[in-house]
């Protein structure tokens, strides 16, 4: 069964699919993004996205680009890992061994078996499907490069938390959107931003939702109208399957899985498949997860 997780020093600390970072004109503009040198604007949310808090983050190689992500969980006694990530990563017959599993770190794994959330339907994306949008993968070998694994968050706080959104994906800036050119595709890496939970479930059955704030306060559509901080950000592609963290007084915990959002500008919506009430689901597939309350 899986396990409360009660002591930090167990810690090593119509919906579109979901994609990478877009994130503040201004604070990109701040770490040298300009015209020409646009992939420059986005060190501050790589670096976030490299703390080792965030360590058991994956990438979806298809061959070509990471076009999906996902989370490490845990492994099991028999020697495989297990990655939480998105049922739409398989949508349109992708197989599990279509993708390579690319560890943070680089490292690269095979996947073996996929578990798709029972509720999720891949030819109804709507309000009655997309918080359910979750598959389970297990790997070929256990995963030893990601320290310790993360928890899972497993209470009903998430309304007015601030989530720090981490996956690999595009990039982009609020005023223009995701573009090619944000991205450097030489040297792909996470990305991490930060956002506020606006909505819980709402409209949206079994969903997390935040908005994307613009610096003059007049982007809103949810919530507050200012950005939660420089690091404001919102999704786009290849982010789909990636972790939405919150923190908790036992560290940081998995809260939501990223599935959908409707634009990559301004005023954007971003949706996440809500964890803590898929606890039993998950410990189906793989018993020996964590979680704090």
């Amino acid at each position: 069964m899986f396990r409360v997780l009660t002591v930090l020093a167990s810690l090593t600390c119509a919906p579109l699919p979901a994609a990478a970072v877009v994130i503040l004109d201004s604070t990109w503009e701040a770490n040298g993004g300009a015209a020409g040198v646009e992939a420059l604007g986005f060190t501050a949310h790589e670096a976030l996205a490299m703390q080792p808090q965030f360590a058991a983050i994956f990438g979806l190689w298809d061959g070509t680009d990471y076009l999906g992500s996902g989370t490490w969980i845990g492994n099991d006694d028999a020697g495989h890992g297990y990655i939480l990530t998105a049922a739409h990563n398989f949508d349109d017959g992708t197989k599990v061994g279509d993708w390579t599993y690319y560890s943070r770190a680089g490292t690269a794994y095979e996947g073996l078996e996929v578990h798709i959330h029972p509720g999720y339907d891949e030819t109804m994306q709507d309000q009655e499907t997309s918080g359910y949008d979750m598959a389970i993968v297990m790997l070929d070998s256990p995963v030893t490069d990601a320290g310790d694994p993360p928890v899972l968050y497993g209470g009903s706080d998430e309304l007015g938390k601030t989530l720090v959104i981490t996956g690999f994906g595009s990039r982009g800036i609020g005023s223009s959107g995701e573009q090619d050119a944000y991205y450097n595709y030489d040297a792909p890496a996470p990305a991490a931003a930060a956002n506020v939970i606006d909505e819980v479930d709402g409209d949206m059955e079994n969903n997390l939702i935040v908005d994307f704030d613009s610096e003059a306060g007049d982007a809103s559509v949810l919530g507050g109208s200012k950005p939660v901080d420089k690091m404001e950000g919102i999704l786009g592609s290849g982010d789909s399957g990636g972790a939405a963290w919150i923190k908790t007084p036992e560290g940081w915990a998995i809260a939501g899985t990223n599935t959908w959002g409707d634009e990559s500008v301004y005023g954007a919506v971003s949706g996440f498949s809500r964890v803590s009430t898929q606890l039993d689901w998950i410990a189906s597939i793989f018993p020996d997860f964590y979680y704090v309350e």
